[in-house]
């Protein structure tokens, strides 16, 4: 079966997170789809970039997904926390033991969600004092992977992170063939 992956987009959101994880994944052969969690489809990114999302999170069924991701932003992840529907999909996406993934200050989201008890994560740095309190321990590692947890820092890590996530869904051999590709490190 093919893993297939939902990426929530809220007006704010960081272009480099959103953009690279999802090219390295639809190269990889990951099924990805990109829900807007306001009414409209087309979400604004925090320069400018504007999306065209597949389906509002409203009309998603959480059930046909191998997991979830949340890309950062300073305002993305303000709307992403101020969404009672994303933090109930985080939710619903951990009690099934589905991938679910952050990046920059969106495990700040998932703090909120209460799903990062016992877990090793880490964040953006200004943020790790918002995440601590709600999880087992902090990293400052690049990209942590907890269980079916994964968490990275940056702009700056979103090609690792993406790699890191298609390796965990489509095997070593898989990413390394899409990074030899892509030249990339």
């Amino acid at each position: 079966m093919q893993n297939h992956f939902l990426f929530l987009l809220a007006d704010g959101f960081e272009e480099t997170e959103m953009v690279v994880p999802f090219d390295i994944l639809l190269r990889g052969g990951v099924k990805v789809s990109l829900a807007s969690v306001r009414k409209e489809l087309n979400v604004k990114g925090a320069h400018g970039l504007l999306v065209k999302a597949d389906v509002r999170l409203s009309d998603v069924d959480i059930s046909s997904f191998s997991g979830v991701f949340l890309p950062g932003g300073g305002l993305g992840v303000e709307n992403l926390r101020a969404s009672e529907a994303v933090l109930d999909a985080v939710r619903s996406f951990a009690s099934a033991d589905k991938w679910v993934t952050a990046i920059c200050a969106a495990p700040t989201v998932l703090a909120s969600a209460g799903i990062l008890h016992d877990r090793r994560v880490t964040s953006y740095p200004s943020t790790e004092t918002d995440v601590l309190p709600h999880c087992g321990s902090y990293s400052q590692e690049r990209v942590v992977v907890d269980g079916k947890l994964l968490t990275s820092r940056a702009p700056g890590t979103a090609e690792e992170f993406g790699f890191a996530l298609l390796e965990l869904l489509e095997g070593k051999e898989k990413a390394e063939s899409v990074r030899s590709a892509m030249v990339a490190r």
